[in-house]
């Protein structure tokens, strides 16, 4: 089967339980499995995958996991099938450098401006009416309580669980980390990009801050920002 064939089947796969790690999916796709598929969609393999949620929630997103392998493992899976990775594009792990960069060191940190906060998107604490309106994907509360270390407690967007920190996507700070991400992504010859978790990205009062029409433009940004490194991207939104 033709690789560059995007019609053709996609394996979709944890590394780590099926095959052992990124080469052993490849050795599994030439093997037992050679011709059934064009493709492969790896679940998070990124550092760490053994996180609060399986993977999606990144330590670091522009690190292999070196239980699995290396971007040159993968480069080299790429240069036989296409490849789809998931671009995690709501939120970090709360163990991320940045996010414990601000938690020590406060508004000196340069990365604070990257991290979601309630009062951001309703200029103070949200009524119990409009908390109550934010879709939620997950049966807990939409936001979590941090202590810093120099003692103050702030209140932070963590749409999923309380170890996976919302990205401010549409400050400078968080765009460029997502396009820091496509470039790794592209380096390693990843041909579609999964936009993982996007329908909960923007954030505006008075609504349910998921798939609003904000939302579709900011796809559609990113998606543009995929292409121009030569990949694909499909958005990948869940209800749960």
């Amino acid at each position: 089967m033709n690789a560059a064939d995007h019609d053709a089947p996609v394996l979709i796969a944890y590394a780590d339980r099926f095959g052992g790690s990124i080469r052993g999916v490849g050795e599994l796709l030439d093997g037992p499995l050679a011709g059934a598929f064009g493709g492969v969609l790896l679940l998070p393999f990124f550092d760490q995958i053994d996180g609060a949620d399986a993977g999606f929630d990144p330590v670091d997103h522009t690190a292999v996991d070196a239980r699995l392998g290396t971007w040159n493992v993968l480069r080299v899976l790429a240069g036989r099938y296409r490849v789809t990775a998931d671009l995690i594009v709501n939120h970090v792990s709360a163990r991320s450098a940045p996010f414990l960069d601000w938690l020590a060191r406060g508004d000196l940190s340069p990365f604070g401006a990257m991290f979601l906060t309630p009062a951001a998107v309703f200029g103070g604490p949200p009524s119990s009416d409009e908390t109550a309106a934010i879709y939620r994907p997950r049966p807990t509360s939409p936001f979590t309580e941090f202590e810093f270390d120099d003692g103050s407690r702030r209140i932070v967007w963590t749409t999923f669980t309380d170890q996976q920190v919302d990205i401010d996507v549409e400050h400078e700070l968080g765009w460029g980390y997502l396009t820091g991400i496509l470039d790794r992504f592209a380096a390693a010859g990843v041909s579609t990009v999964r936009l993982d978790a996007v329908g909960y990205a923007i954030k505006r009062a008075g609504t349910s801050c998921f798939m609003l029409p904000e939302t579709s433009a900011f796809i559609r940004r990113l998606a543009d920002a995929c292409h121009g490194r030569g990949m694909r991207a499909v958005s990948y939104t869940h209800l749960r």
